[in-house]
């Protein structure tokens, strides 16, 4: 069994962002005195940046195990899929830059009551999307057009189809 876990210098700049995010919506309403709306307004803004903090603190607790039966995130949130199980899979990339130049990916593995996505700021992302691909394929999945340009960009071998009308 593999485990795979995010290192603090791939996930450091979530943890930046976060802090960055709650100082600069919490600080003014602590220190300076705001009118009510604009008040309301950061507490909205607070509130999203400490479930943003949350989601980080999440994934970093967190630990994803494969084998050659089955691929789990062991956590707070704990799931786990067979191998033989998987429904779905999707790889999406999300772009920073307007070019498209920079940004990550996220595979997102469905099954019986159970939906992974795994970022590709984790070490160890590519094995585990080849592992996926090589089950979507044996098991017949059709995948999206969108998904099988991603697996070549990150040059995976696969025998997928993508579905008749494009969706996904």
């Amino acid at each position: 069994m593999k485990q795979y876990r995010h290192s603090i210098r791939t996930i450091a700049p979530d943890y930046i962002r976060a802090g960055v995010g709650l100082a600069v919506t919490a600080g003014p309403i602590i220190i300076v005195p705001i009118s009510e709306p604009v008040s309301w307004t950061l507490m909205f803004l607070v509130f999203l940046f400490t479930v943003y903090a949350a989601n980080v603190v999440i994934r970093h607790a967190s630990v994803i195990e494969m084998d050659e039966t089955s691929v789990s995130v062991c956590g707070p949130f704990s799931r786990s899929l067979r191998w033989q199980d998987l429904e779905e899979m999707r790889l999406k990339y999300f772009s920073t830059r307007r070019d498209g130049s920079h940004g990550w990916m996220q595979l997102v593995l469905k099954g019986p009551g159970a939906k992974i996505r795994i970022e590709s700021t984790l070490g160890g992302f590519a094995d585990i999307v080849e592992r996926a691909t090589r089950t979507a394929s044996s098991e017949g999945l059709f995948v999206s057009s969108t998904t099988l340009g991603n697996l070549e960009l990150l040059g995976v071998e696969t025998e997928l189809f993508t579905s008749s009308n494009g969706s996904r």
